[in-house]
């Protein structure tokens, strides 16, 4: 993902910011905030390496040669080193700054590609999402078909001039020669198939080349989706596995409920006498019932009021002036 690429807030779906909202969006942008100091901070190491050794700077802290600084002192082997510094040099710190998400690796790869065709290269292709092997072959492709295209303007290049040494011949005048017409046709004619040669050779390998540019898109592509697929299966289980555990939580939770509700109306009938009225064991448990509902309530009201505390003081009241009402009937 390039830094242009970016979420931001206005990017994100959301009609209402809740407290878990909020706490998401604070970790969304120390992600990228660490993405961006880890690419400033492998641009920093290539040039802070290029410097080290190109001022000799290791001498005066008792180091006989760069290798050893590097080995020694940063651990970091002397190979590894220098690709550091060789892609630093040949790509630019923007464009390791624009594509530090890459990696040093494919970076690396990138040296390869024409620099005149490299910006175009790294749009044309979804490097960030492919495995360096797959970026290795892509890099090849390039540059064959680069090589192949000056082989041609090479081939052109060298017809043109024996055309024109030819031109530059001395006219033996014991031959007929044709005239400067004949020769300017003969040159313009000569010119145009060579340059008919060279177009439909380009236009074939360019054809070529975005054929297999497609494959590999066409592949990293379905890489991706089948990834994603693969993180909904396993969340859809996982939600699954959680909305199961918390129903039977909840079974469970009225299956103790309903214990509790059975033997206390059994204490409550075995205090009352037999001859108790029905109506009185009835209230009874309405009371008990109420009591329990008028907790739940408490309980969900205390939620309310940790997000919208003038919402729960409404509903307070509400229920207040009910109450008030109720004892005065």
């Amino acid at each position: 993902m390039q830094e242009n690429s970016l979420m931001t807030l206005a990017d994100f779906q959301i009609d209402i910011i809740t407290p878990e909202t909020a706490a998401a969006i604070d970790i969304h942008n120390s992600i990228i905030a660490s993405m961006k100091d880890a690419a400033s901070a492998m641009v920093s190491l290539c040039e802070s390496l290029k410097r080290m050794r190109d001022t000799k700077g290791y001498e005066s802290l008792g180091f006989k040669n760069f290798e050893d600084y590097t080995e020694k002192a940063c651990g970091i082997k002397k190979r590894q080193a220098y690709n550091y510094i060789q892609t630093y040099e040949r790509l630019g710190g923007s464009f390791l700054q624009s594509n530090a998400q890459l990696g040093i690796t494919k970076l690396q790869l990138l040296t390869e590609v024409c620099a005149v065709d490299r910006y175009d290269f790294v749009e044309d292709n979804d490097l960030e999402n492919m495995s360096v092997t797959e970026v290795k072959k892509l890099v090849a492709q390039a540059k064959d078909q680069g090589e192949q295209i000056d082989l041609l303007e090479d081939k052109l290049k060298s017809a043109l001039d024996e055309i024109k040494e030819l031109n530059s011949r001395p006219v033996d005048v014991a031959v007929q020669q044709p005239s400067d017409a004949e020769l300017q046709k003969m040159v313009d004619e000569r010119t145009a198939e060579m340059q008919t040669e060279f177009a439909d050779k380009e236009k074939a390998l360019k054809a070529d080349y975005k054929k297999k540019l497609s494959a590999a898109k066409d592949k990293a592509q379905k890489k991706a989706a089948d990834e994603k697929q693969k993180a909904v299966a396993e969340a859809r289980t996982a939600a699954i596995e959680e909305a199961k555990a918390e129903f039977e939580e909840k079974i469970k939770s009225a299956e103790q409920e309903k214990a509790d509700a059975l033997k206390k109306a059994e204490q409550m009938a075995a205090r009352l006498d037999k001859n108790a009225d029905a109506d009185l064991v009835k209230a009874s448990l309405y009371f008990t019932e109420a009591q329990k509902q008028l907790e739940s309530f408490s309980a969900s009201l205390n939620k309310i009021k940790e997000s919208d505390p003038d919402k729960a003081d409404k509903l307070k009241q509400v229920v207040v002036n009910f109450l008030k009402e109720f004892i005065e009937r």
